[in-house]
């Protein structure tokens, strides 16, 4: 005997989507594979699930992976465009004009000072401790240059860096000495006179600066005044144009006159032993020579040939 199957048992539980095709429970209020509520699809039902590709809705990841991107993008781009802006749209810096200002700033630095002069060239320091400020000017006024003060000697008056001159002198008498200002290759001097305390030792004056022959005085040196025309043993002779020599005869110190002959003002003293240079016969037995003034400083004068002697 032979058992008949029953037929299949349509299952009346599940229902299929009309959007894309899959039988899912009538316990889901929409489909679990396309979110399509039943009664609402456009499409034909297919009997098969859509591809994601033919659902016509953009994937949301898609879309903020493309955001993300664009983002990254953008940084990218105002970052390289904040390195390369000042090579692209700024001029370098001058540099010539910034060294052209600092220079000019210190241009007065470097100005050659035409004269230098002291509010007095002579003084007297009557009293003991004494103190008398000499004032130095420069010319031009706007020429910033360094001064230095020096005193011929300490054991009469002091200066110091402002020209406070001091009578320091103890002996008995007056002495005199010279203070001098220098600076930019100018020189200027004031002879200064005190009176001594009577404390200490006596200062000698130092004897007094022989001069060069007029052809109308003595033979022999005197002590005082204008010198003599009597050559001294180891000097005189004829001397060609820059020829290195040095001033002999002259213990006591030799003027150095401003032109060939006493009549001219005496510009400086040079010592026995000086060293000179002959630059040229100044006629009646004159020469013009060059002598160092001091700090690197030169300067040219006239003395008889009689007190030179070849080095």
């Amino acid at each position: 005997m032979t058992t008949k199957k029953a037929p299949p048992r349509r299952n009346t539980d599940v229902i299929r989507c009309e959007n894309c095709g899959e039988e899912y429970s009538i316990t889901y209020k929409r489909c679990p594979f396309c979110d399509e509520r039943p009664g609402r699809s456009h499409l034909p039902s297919s009997g098969r699930r859509m591809s994601s590709h033919g659902s016509g809705g953009p994937n949301p990841i898609q879309v903020g992976g493309l955001i993300v991107s664009l983002v990254l993008i953008i940084t990218a781009g105002v970052i390289v465009f904040r390195s390369l802006s000042p090579l692209l749209f700024h001029s370098q810096p001058n540099t010539s004009q910034s060294s052209q200002g600092s220079s000019s700033s210190g241009d007065t630095a470097g100005i050659q000072l035409e004269s230098l002069t002291l509010s007095r060239t002579e003084l007297s320091l009557t009293k003991p401790g004494e103190i008398f400020q000499l004032e130095a000017t420069a010319a031009p006024a706007d020429a910033k240059v360094p001064l230095q003060w020096s005193s011929s000697n300490e054991a009469v008056a002091t200066v110091d860096e402002y020209g406070n001159v001091t009578n320091v002198y103890k002996g008995v008498g007056e002495a005199s000495i010279v203070i001098s200002v220098s600076g930019g290759g100018q020189t200027a001097e004031c002879t200064v006179t005190c009176m001594g305390d009577g404390t200490g030792e006596t200062i000698q004056p130092p004897a007094p600066p022989i001069d060069n022959g007029s052809g109308n005085e003595p033979t022999t040196p005197p002590t005082t005044g204008d010198n003599t025309t009597t050559p001294p043993a180891t000097g005189g002779g004829t001397f060609a144009p820059n020829t290195p020599a040095k001033i002999v005869g002259a213990t006591g110190g030799l003027n150095i006159r401003s032109g060939p002959g006493t009549t001219y003002e005496a510009k400086a003293t040079a010592t026995e032993g000086a060293e000179v240079t002959v630059l040229e016969d100044g006629g009646n037995g004159w020469y013009k020579i060059k002598y160092a003034t001091g700090k690197g400083g030169y300067d040219e004068g006239y003395v008889m040939g009689t007190y030179l002697a070849p080095r």
